[in-house]
């Protein structure tokens, strides 16, 4: 319930604006809105995202949680249209999660947990006129990083592990706006993170809605 309040709010903020640009727009903008091959246009993204696995996991509940809230994503895409319907596109995205607050000796501190992706994402969507569907897959490099407190709400964590991941969403585009359901995959292990002498295996899988612009 914590989270699907704030996530349905979200998206109805969302919904209601881009539903309106669209039947605003015509079928003429909409045609004009498909990139020929060749093409590229830079897209700016930002979401929201809800962490999963030992990433929701409360700081004290497993030997891997984080206690993590939900968060945002900030990030580029340079897509390149290889047809008019699929395209190609290296992407950078910055996922900062929300702390787990209350640490420290005073209860001042908190543990912040965040990764970087670098993708290369394949997309494929139709390029009829009007609203359009789409659906894409994108392999990544994602660097994932902890900073704060550990395990005893004192001894400081401050480690990034990186490793290779995968992106898949869906979704629909209104013109030059995209809106999109996501899941992150991330998953690595670590001797750093709650250090104890043994390797441990993460799960920092990721769930999201993201908000897109094509920039002309």
């Amino acid at each position: 319930m914590r989270r699907s309040f704030p996530l349905t709010i979200f998206l109805v903020g969302l919904w209601l604006p881009l539903c309106a640009g669209a039947q605003t727009s015509g079928t003429t903008a909409a045609a004009l809105d498909v990139v020929p091959a060749g093409g590229g246009r830079v897209v700016v993204d930002v979401g929201w995202i809800a962490p999963l696995g030992d990433l929701e996991d409360g700081l004290d509940a497993t030997p891997t949680g984080a206690g993590a809230r939900p968060g945002f994503e900030v990030g580029l895409e340079w897509r390149f249209a290889l047809s008019r319907r699929w395209s190609l596109a290296p992407t950078g995205h910055f996922l900062g999660y929300g702390d787990a607050t209350g640490l420290g000796a005073n209860g001042d501190l908190s543990l912040s947990a965040s990764s970087l992706r670098y993708a290369a994402e394949v997309m494929f969507g139709t390029d009829r006129p009007g609203t359009q569907w789409f659906v894409a897959v994108a392999p990544a490099y994602v660097r994932s990083l902890l900073d704060g407190p550990g395990k005893d709400h004192l001894t400081l964590v401050d480690d990034s592990r990186g490793g290779w991941g995968l992106s898949a969403r869906a979704g629909l585009r209104f013109g030059d706006t995209e809106l999109s359901l996501l899941y992150h995959l991330n998953r690595f292990e670590s001797f750093g993170f709650f250090d104890d002498g043994h390797q441990k295996s993460y799960n920092w899988d990721t769930v999201g809605l993201r908000l897109g612009w094509r920039l002309p």
